[in-house]
């Protein structure tokens, strides 16, 4: 299954519907159709704008602003947090990602937002999972 990660937000693109229920049975977190992908449930239902002072996933937004859920997302400095599975303050996502390398990282995890590595910080990530295994391969890390 694809998964692409841009600012905080995860789309997944399975290649059948199998890799969902997999998926769900792994990690215990359910991915909802979202356009044109699948995503975590608090991202699913995100306006595609967000007005200053206004509730914005139950936070209160810190810009005035519209564009893709990813953009709005970023320039309200906030991301999905997967312990919480909920959308949170970016300064709230804090750690360190841990992987093997090879021709691509292999992570036994998810890998979160804005945790760090050796790098910098990581926005986001290109690459997919490996149902048979259990693990997350992935080809290009983002940074700040």
């Amino acid at each position: 299954m694809k998964i692409i990660c841009e600012k905080g937000f995860y789309k997944f693109y399975p290649s059948s519907l199998a890799d969902i229920r997999r998926f769900f049975d792994k990690y215990g977190t359910r991915l909802v159709q979202c356009e044109d992908f699948y995503t975590f449930e608090a991202l699913a239902t995100l306006p595609k704008y967000s007005i200053l002072g206004q509730s914005y996933s139950n936070l209160i937004a810190t810009k005035t602003c519209s564009g893709s859920r990813e953009e709005v997302m970023a320039k309200n400095l906030l991301t999905y947090n997967q312990a919480t599975k909920s959308v949170a303050p970016i300064p709230s996502v804090v750690g360190k990602m841990d992987y093997s390398y090879s021709n691509y990282f292999v992570m036994s995890n998810l890998p979160q937002a804005f945790f760090y590595d050796n790098f910098g910080i990581i926005t986001g990530f290109y690459g997919w999972a490996n149902l048979d295994f259990m693990k997350f391969n992935i080809d290009q890390f983002n940074y700040y």
